[in-house]
This record gives C-alpha cells, sequence and structure tokens, in this order.
C-alpha cells in the first residue's frame, strides 16, 4: 500500500504539471486542444522579410549575451557575485570560513546541490544574494502554481469576462490588475520587503505571529518554492 501511495503520489504531482502547462497554452486544463492555435504561447506566421529581420535581431541578441556572460563568468571566477560590496543581502566583511553546503537547504536527496559552482567556500555575501533570489522567486511560483489552479473555480468581481491561463495578463481588465499588482510588488520590495542583512535572506518578520520560522520550515519552503519554479 505505502508503494502505491507513493506511485500515485508521482503520477498525481505530474499530472498537475502537465496541466498547468496545458492550461498556460490553451486557456484550459481540461484538454480542449481546439483553442491551441489562439494561445499566446503560439508564434504567428511570419514572412520571408520578417524572418529575415527577426533572424538579425536574434544574432544580434547572441552577440550581447556571450559579451555578458564572459563578464559574468570572470566575476563569478573572482567570487565577486555580489551587488557592490555587500551584496543584495550581504554582509559588511568577508567570512572566510563560510561554507555553502552547510547552510539551510541542503538536504536530501540530493544534498549540497550546485554543480555550476555559483557558491564559492568563503563568499557568504554572494551566497545570501543568490539564495535571496531564490527564496523570492520560489515564493512567487508558489502563489503562481496555486492561482494557476484557483483561477478557473474563482472570479474576483468585474472580473468574470476575464479568461483563464496566460491571456489574462492581455485582455483587460487583468492588464489594469496586472500593472497594479506590478507596482505594489515593486512598492513592497523597495520599501519593507527589502533584504537586511542583520537576518536571513528572505526574512521579512513574522507578522501573524505563526511561530514557524524553523529549520524545519525553511527547509519545506525551499523544497516547496523549488519544486514550484519546475
Amino acid at each position: 500500500k505505502l508503494a502505491a501511495e507513493l506511485a500515485n503520489g508521482r503520477l498525481a504531482m505530474m499530472a498537475i504539471i502537465g496541466m498547468l502547462f496545458q492550461d498556460g497554452l490553451t486557456g484550459s486544463a481540461w484538454g480542449d486542444w481546439a483553442l491551441y492555435t489562439a494561445s499566446p504561447l503560439r508564434a504567428e506566421p511570419v514572412s520571408a522579410a520578417a524572418a529575415a529581420a527577426l533572424a538579425a535581431k536574434a544574432a544580434t541578441a547572441a552577440k550581447a549575451a556571450a559579451n555578458t556572460a564572459t563578464a559574468v563568468g570572470a566575476a563569478a571566477a573572482a567570487g565577486s557575485m555580489t551587488k557592490g560590496t555587500e551584496g543584495v543581502a550581504g554582509k559588511d566583511s568577508p567570512s572566510p570560513s563560510f561554507d555553502p553546503a552547510v547552510q539551510v537547504g541542503a538536504m536530501v536527496p540530493l544534498g549540497y546541490f550546485d554543480p555550476a559552482g555559483f557558491c564559492k567556500k568563503g563568499d557568504e555575501n554572494g551566497f545570501r544574494s543568490l539564495r535571496a533570489a531564490e527564496i523570492k522567486h520560489g515564493r512567487v511560483a508558489m502563489m503562481a502554481a496555486l492561482g494557476g489552479v484557483v483561477q478557473h473555480f474563482v472570479k474576483l468581481p468585474g472580473f468574470d469576462a476575464v479568461p483563464s491561463g496566460l491571456s489574462a495578463v492581455t485582455t483587460a481588465p487583468g492588464t489594469y490588475a496586472f500593472a497594479a499588482l506590478f507596482l505594489a510588488a515593486g512598492a513592497l520590495e523597495l520599501g519593507p520587503w527589502s533584504e537586511n542583512p542583520s537576518k536571513d535572506p528572505g526574512n521579512f518578520g513574522d507578522p501573524a505571529g505563526l511561530g514557524q520560522y524553523t529549520e524545519e520550515f525553511r527547509q519545506r519552503e525551499l523544497n516547496n518554492g523549488r519544486f514550484a519554479m519546475f
């Protein structure tokens, strides 16, 4: 029974990922592929002239990306993946004994997983910057995954005509709501939700008084955030 439960759980997790992806393509999580032609992710036919212009633009972008990658690689090799001298959530002074392999988030089954070598031993500033970005993107992805399901069953007043899926962003009044949400998120990030070097990355207090800021719940948040990003 335990093996059956594990197998069914894995199948369910793959199924919900497929439903969310399908919803983004078609606006329907239930398999109406006839809507695929109107998907905002499907490319429109282009003329030969337009294709040539796109190819030239892509070549220019590729060259710029290569130059950027070279610069970032040189900075990473020097252990300077930080913003200024302190990083996004960094400390004032270096920490030669800092080891990213023993920080929260290095857990089973992969343990410490950094095949690209972004986090250098002793580079606490760089680690804190990357960890702050990981937590932020994980939280946004978890809210987006939940919203991708809820939008089929709950419509806010005045948004009844807004379709589900990615087309909601390009359909008024969904466009206005997205703009308001973008501005609100920016204001929060620049204000009360800005990183504090004296706290852990992503620690913005406990306004609800849940008392759940423990190592266990921090591990859970990182795990769930990583899964939501995938």
